[in-house]
């Protein structure tokens, strides 16, 4: 999805009413991922090297009220959820995700605050804010950091 991660998307659909089935159909075999979705709300995680009979079983299985998570990440996402990271939603705001994905894209600050109609001290701001709170020291690290924290998928 070219300008929300699945990710972003669940959080937003979040306060839905019940009964909002969410199966994630992704080519990310990350672990990490698939719990947060849960996390989230999701009801399955299936990716996209599955077969199509897989991916059948998937819907089915959710479908029924059930989950479904991938058989590759099976063990590596309970271990996860036996010990889990602090969320990553606690870390950053909503804009700050925003701001973070266009800078890890390689936007300078006056494009991202153009393309989120802010001003550019606004941005800066919040750049600064997302610095502090993960404690990073320079926009290399910042963007350093959102990859391997998995903060934002680009």
């Amino acid at each position: 999805m070219p300008t929300l991660s699945g990710l972003e998307a669940l959080r937003r659909l979040r306060p839905k009413p019940d009964g909002l089935r969410v199966l994630m159909f992704t080519m990310h075999a990350d672990p990490r991922l698939a719990a947060e979705a849960f996390r989230l709300g999701a009801r399955g995680y299936a990716l996209k090297q599955e077969s199509s009979r897989e991916l059948v079983k998937a819907i089915e299985t959710v479908l029924r009220g059930q989950k479904y998570l991938a058989s590759a990440l099976t063990d590596e996402v309970l271990d996860l959820m036996a010990n889990p990271p602090e969320p990553l939603e606690s870390v950053l705001t909503t804009r700050q995700r925003e701001v973070l994905r266009l800078v890890v894209r390689g936007h300078r600050m006056k494009e991202v605050a153009a393309d989120l109609n802010l001003s550019p001290r606004t941005v800066e701001k919040i750049k600064y804010d997302m610095m502090h709170a993960l404690n990073v020291h320079s926009t290399a690290e910042l963007v350093r950091c959102a990859i391997e924290r998995r903060l934002v998928v680009f």
